[in-house]
């Protein structure tokens, strides 16, 4: 992974530190965003360091219910923090439905990974050995491309730059709950932002279809 530029860490980022996107009522096309896919899953920050931390968007810690994603982030090199979407894919049922029950499952976490294994479809990449929140979003995506290869159980979040209403014809194709729009010069700032856009498909309903074979936005 090539060498990081940023800031030294003046605290540990937090859940409280996440970007949120606001709400927008209607699919665009705008060359300056970076569209992708949104996923119905658990928001889930990645701390890894001396340890590895998957901690939820209210704060509480995920690892003993996954451990299979806690074994996939141990297996990604270096020290980094990431933002991402935790989900469990399944297209025979409500993966939504066996997230929350993978969730609550910390007794026999093994077995229920084994039954419902959980991807980690991860799209931002905070901090490597120094905080990088201050690039800009196109900067931290190829920093966070460079940090892993795709596996079963970790994906990194593709997008398209300015093709939305096409990729919101993807999201209704594929049973997509929506899209993101990223604005590419956008640093990662705390709270909700108006560089970050949802747009909510309104026939979405939580079947699970499409989403066992997630595609890649690509160019």
């Amino acid at each position: 992974m090539p060498k990081a530029p940023g800031i030294p860490f003046a605290r540990p980022i937090e859940a409280s530190d996440l970007m949120i996107a606001a709400a927008h009522k209607t699919p665009f096309s705008d060359p300056e965003f970076l569209f992708e896919w949104k996923y119905d899953g658990y928001r889930c920050l990645v701390r890894k360091g001396d340890r590895i931390e998957l901690i939820s968007r209210n704060g509480n810690s995920l690892n003993a219910s996954f451990p299979d994603v806690v074994d996939a982030v141990a297996a990604v090199p270096g020290s980094f923090v990431w933002d991402s979407e935790l989900t469990v894919d399944d297209a025979r049922a409500a993966s939504f439905q066996h997230l929350q029950t993978r969730a609550r499952t910390t007794r026999n976490a093994r077995a229920a990974a084994r039954k419902h294994p959980a991807r980690f479809y991860v799209f931002d990449m905070l901090a490597t050995t120094r905080d990088i929140r201050g690039l800009p979003l196109i900067e931290r995506k190829r920093f966070l491309r460079d940090s892993f290869d795709d596996s079963d159980a970790l994906v990194y979040a593709s997008g398209i730059v300015g093709a939305g209403l096409e990729v919101f014809e993807l999201v209704k194709r594929h049973g997509f709950e929506g899209m993101v729009a990223k604005r590419l010069q956008s640093t990662y700032q705390k709270g909700r932002s108006r560089d970050w856009l949802k747009i909510k498909w309104a026939g979405y309903g939580r079947q699970g279809f499409g989403r066992s074979l997630t595609p890649p936005l690509k160019q």
